[in-house]
């Protein structure tokens, strides 16, 4: 779902509100407009686009999450390949002997703006990546639809980064930019991690909710 969507922003009042110049609340709202952070449109105004409010307490895939009741997300894949054996997801994954790992990397997109890149590794027996088609698809579809496996709980780590060059470019965003982290380590239900699914998404389009428990 979305947060904060489709709130007027009234020049006049933001002037009072901020004590600046009409033309300086103009060009800001301008500068936002261009960063996809408002839309401003003949006799409807000027509106804040808000946040995607993203559930990390559940696995979901990303047909799921586009039928929640916001703005349409896709998944568009950029490059899909298996990459050996890289010795820090081996560790990560408990990689079996004779395993290899899928790298998928693929671009989020919400309301038709870029806020976000992902890229999974996914654990693959011999053979068992070959022919898979993983177009639009993201790890968890993939580890169900593709290879039968029966998901178990996840490890979620959220964190702050910046934008890299190459993040900033496929994104849209200034170098530098803040972003958000986040990494799940997938388990199948008998325990055993199959994934590595690493997100860096816009800090100023993606909100989180959890439902928390106090532990005595």
């Amino acid at each position: 779902m979305s947060t904060s969507r489709n709130i007027l922003l009234v020049e006049r009042e933001l002037t009072d509100a901020l004590s600046a110049s009409r033309s300086t609340v103009r060009a800001v709202l301008q500068q936002l407009a261009r960063e996809g952070l408002v839309t401003r449109e003949p006799k409807n105004g000027t509106r804040a686009i808000g946040s995607l409010l993203l559930p990390i307490d559940e696995l979901k895939t990303m047909d799921q999450l586009a039928r929640e009741p916001s703005a349409p997300l896709e998944t568009h894949t950029i490059e899909c390949r298996q990459v050996g054996r890289p010795p820090v997801v081996c560790d990560r994954l408990g990689l079996p002997v004779g395993w290899s790992v899928l790298m998928i990397e693929s671009l989020l997109v919400h309301d038709g703006l870029t806020i976000g890149v992902t890229v999974g590794y996914i654990a693959v027996s011999e053979g068992q990546s070959r022919g898979i088609d993983v177009e639009g698809l993201d790890v968890i579809s993939i580890l169900e639809q593709k290879l039968g496996i029966d998901i178990g709980p996840s490890r979620s780590t959220v964190g702050a980064v910046t934008a890299d060059e190459q993040t900033a470019d496929l994104m849209g965003v200034d170098v530098g930019a803040p972003l958000i982290w986040l990494e799940d380590v997938i388990e199948d239900d008998a325990g055993q991690p199959r994934a590595l699914s690493q997100l860096r998404l816009r800090g100023d389009r993606i909100a989180f909710s959890a439902m928390t428990r106090r532990i005595m």
